[in-house]
């Protein structure tokens, strides 16, 4: 029975795993959709100061009304610019998703689309399931959850799907540079993130803000799982820094604060040396980053700077 090393003594040993993994990890996610046509729109454009922003839609699954998204194309853009897909957070904020990351509602600390065109980045922003214009049950994404599962699908499967939606709508777009493309979300973006990035190759460097997550340490402190980490069967094989790890040695960059009732300290204490130690072992130390600082959950302003300067350093070097 295969299960995921916590140390591993060659790249070679790493790669094997990774592809064991991969597979093991499909099956995790449930029956998936049928592929659609994505019939995009472009419903609205307004200029804002610095950049562009188009309200899209597009169709990600039969019998699924169309996903709408913000564009945002900034003024000055150049040939070849880098992109950026926007996940945003959960919070049992279900009136806000895509709204917020472009900072037309909600907290100034959840609006990276914004501040991403406003620093030369094509970026996008859609609703997750269950959010703002994807609102199903009145107790958010429970029920809608659970009504996954019983179907023999997962929601962390449905999330993959979208964003994977989303980014073959993204990369039809003529201003975007499909081989530069990234992905930030912070607390179930930055989990949304973390379950994508074995599965998605398009994705060339991450920021996952502070979602890192152990089944352990959850286990022991008798926490609560969100929807987007239940993954049946996954813990027979694996914790959940096997996802992140598969990245290697692509840039990761991850934030922690230390009294995150969210990302526990214990866990990011734990998950750090892990993930360092495969990035050191592909030869690619330098593209793995954890930062971390006092206080509770949030994307603050020093870790966003970081966060931006992440992607400057690795998509327009």
């Amino acid at each position: 029975m295969f299960r995921w090393p916590e140390t591993f003594a060659s790249k070679q040993e790493f790669e094997q795993a990774r592809k064991q993994f991969v597979e093991l990890y499909r099956q995790c996610l449930g029956e998936m959709p049928e592929r659609v046509e994505l019939n995009p729109k472009v419903l609205v454009t307004e200029q804002q100061d610095g950049y562009r922003r188009d309200l899209a839609e597009y169709t990600v699954e039969k019998d699924e009304p169309p996903v709408r998204a913000y564009v945002c194309i900034p003024d000055q853009i150049k040939p070849g610019s880098p992109s950026i897909v926007c996940l945003h957070q959960h919070g049992g904020q279900f009136a806000l998703g895509k709204s917020q990351q472009v900072g037309r509602i909600g907290s100034p600390h959840q609006q990276q689309a914004h501040d991403l065109a406003k620093r030369g980045y094509v970026t996008i922003a859609a609703d997750s399931r269950c959010f703002e214009e994807r609102m199903k049950y009145w107790d958010g994404d429970t029920i809608y959850g659970m009504s996954m599962l019983i179907k023999g699908a997962t929601l962390a499967g449905r999330f993959i799907w979208d964003i994977q939606r989303e980014i073959d709508y993204f990369v039809t777009r003529p201003e975007v540079n499909k081989d530069l493309l990234g992905i930030i979300g912070h607390s179930m973006g930055s989990m949304q993130a973390t379950i994508l990035l074995p599965l998605e190759p398009r994705i060339k460097v991450a920021v996952a803000s502070q979602g890192a997550k152990l089944y352990k340490g959850m286990l022991e402190r008798g926490d609560g799982f969100p929807q987007v980490y239940i993954l049946p069967g996954f813990y027979k094989f694996a914790d959940l820094d096997a996802l992140l790890a598969c990245f290697a040695p692509k840039p990761l960059l991850l934030t922690g604060r230390e009294q995150d009732n969210v990302s526990r300290i214990e866990d990011q204490r734990v998950i750090e040396p892990r993930l360092q130690a495969i990035w050191d072992l592909c030869g690619a130390g330098a593209n793995f980053k954890y930062i971390r600082e006092p206080g509770g959950h949030q994307f603050s302003p020093p870790q966003r700077q970081v966060a931006y300067d992440w992607f400057d350093q690795h998509l327009k070097a």
